[in-house]
């Protein structure tokens, strides 16, 4: 079955795991800059749970919407979220766990 890969609006992604919402870039690790900073959402058709999937899920953000860094919550991992640094291009966040 080939991985299928979707954005998520912020409120699309509350109705499935409110906390992944909660959990938020604070700085880039990169630069430190904490302006501007937007955090992404994506829904998968298959869960993250093993390295296999998770190199397929990697080339598919790069190819797809040019992202190569992704996290996701344990209790769904079908919903990844990224962020990206609007200074630096960096996608290597500090989270507020």
């Amino acid at each position: 079955m080939p991985i299928e890969i979707k954005e998520l609006t912020k409120k699309e992604t509350k109705k499935i795991i409110l906390s992944l919402v909660n959990f938020n870039p604070v700085y880039c690790v990169m630069c430190k800059n904490r302006k501007g900073i937007v955090q992404r959402f994506f829904l998968l058709n298959v869960s993250v749970k093993n390295n296999k999937i998770h190199k397929k899920v990697k080339k598919l953000l790069m190819n797809k919407f040019g992202l190569t860094y992704y996290g996701y919550a344990e209790e769904n991992p079908r919903v990844i979220t990224t962020a990206k640094c609007p200074e630096c291009d960096n996608e290597r966040m500090e989270w507020d766990y």
